[in-house]
């Protein structure tokens, strides 16, 4: 009722007032800051404490935080494994499966270039028919052949990667353009900056080269695979586990990763919100002599905002190490068989072409786990640039029944009329 109830420090209404402690904690609820290692900021319940007078409870229940009636509510995000969901939203974008086929259709031709490149060494390599000469030139033909497979294949992934990042750029942009005043009220700006800025940089530079990464290290692990089955069928014994087994140690990270990753989405957004609400007021800021206050509030936000990474980091170490074991299990395994084959089974050009690849396997594991993982890491920049490209917009720019005719105006004149000094 326009009543002041209480008049003091700030620091005393902090600690006595209910009152003026029930707003400050509204406030922190809202920003959306969640520590991973506990609950989010304000989340701790104050008792409600008896007070004399009509006007002081009335006040109290009127600043009391609801989730319904709430202005500016926490930030939403996704949660669990939201499936193919983001990847068919990434690449629906202007001929987005078009170009990502191409690009896979053009590494598997490198694939098959390089198999065919390392057989053709390993099968004349001491074969007395044939010359140096034509060895060497066989090898350097299917060589140049491949380089024009893979130049193909990097320029796909760029259009493939212009194209979508332009579309979702555009929808976004035309999304909080046209949304109403009431959503900027409700929004912190720093949710909006933080996917204007970091999560479409990613969209940009790193999800379709992330991508293509996956895919060909994918098409490379189990091209590997294949080539030691040539040699050696019985190492499929102990690779087909393994591979069942690594992708169950993958879904196992992910639901980790994403969970992590999403946090660091919401904390780098309060991060962003309070860098925006400090250069503002920074004249009061230092009216108030407050620098230092707002100084350890910015390095406390950007100490949970890298708590999720080191987290992320630490899980990718622990699903690294395990791959590894079990990459050597698998190179160890087919080293075993080959020396228990009969003389004369292979020529020692593919036991060594067979080995190579072998020794790459573990690498090769690694380094598609690794990169899965990460574009699926980084997938969730889609997910949140997605969640502001569908606000209920405002009144349209043209609504057609109340538009002039056609040929309006029909004269061009201006006329005055009942007008008075």
């Amino acid at each position: 009722d326009g009543e002041v109830i209480r008049s003091a420090p700030y620091q005393d209404l902090l600690a006595d007032c209910q009152e003026f402690k029930y707003l400050v904690n509204a406030h922190k609820d809202t920003v959306g800051v969640q520590d991973p290692n506990g609950a989010p900021h304000g989340a701790k319940e104050i008792p409600t404490k008896e007070t004399d007078g009509i006007h002081v409870d009335r006040y109290i229940e009127s600043v009391r935080p609801s989730p319904v009636d709430q202005l500016i509510k926490t930030e939403e995000r996704e949660s669990g494994d939201t499936g193919l969901k983001p990847y068919m939203l990434y690449l629906r974008q202007n001929k987005g499966f078009f170009y990502a086929s191409l690009s896979v259709m053009s590494h598997i031709v490198f694939l098959a270039g390089q198999i065919s490149q390392n057989s053709w060494m390993a099968a004349n390599v001491q074969n007395p028919h044939v010359s140096t000469l034509k060895l060497i030139s066989v090898y350097v033909g299917i060589g140049v052949c491949t380089m024009i497979f893979v130049l193909s294949r990097s320029l796909f992934v760029v259009v493939l990667g212009v194209q979508t990042s332009r579309s979702l750029f555009s929808q976004l942009l035309n999304s909080l353009f046209r949304s109403p005043m009431s959503f900027f009220d409700s929004t912190p700006q720093g949710r909006i900056l933080s996917r204007v800025s970091s999560d479409l940089s990613i969209v940009d530079l790193d999800i379709p080269f992330a991508f293509m990464f996956s895919l060909s290290s994918c098409l490379n692990a189990y091209s590997n695979v294949g080539v030691l089955a040539v040699v050696v069928w019985q190492v499929l014994f102990v690779a087909l586990p393994m591979i069942v087994l690594v992708i169950q140690l993958q879904r196992y990270y992910l639901a980790s990763a994403k969970e992590l990753m999403r946090i660091n989405g919401t904390t780098k957004s309060a991060l962003a919100n309070h860098l925006g609400e400090s250069i503002s007021g920074a004249i009061t800021i230092r009216a108030f002599e407050e620098e230092d206050h707002f100084f350890a509030k910015n390095l406390e936000l950007v100490d949970k905002n890298a708590g999720p990474y080191f987290f992320n980091f630490a899980a990718t170490e622990w699903l690294i190490e395990r791959l590894e074991i079990m990459g050597a299990v698998v190179l160890s395994s087919s080293a075993f068989v080959m020396a228990l084959l009969p003389a004369g089974t292979f020529s020692p050009g593919f036991i060594g072409m067979a080995l190579s690849y072998g020794l790459s396997l573990n690498n090769s594991f690694v380094n598609t786990i690794q990169k899965q993982c990460d574009l699926a890491n980084k997938i969730i920049s889609v997910e949140r640039v997605n969640q502001y490209m569908d606000i209920p917009s405002e009144a349209p720019e043209v609504i057609e029944e109340n538009r002039p005719a056609p040929d309006w105006p029909q004269v061009g004149s201006v006329e005055l009329k009942d007008l008075k000094d």
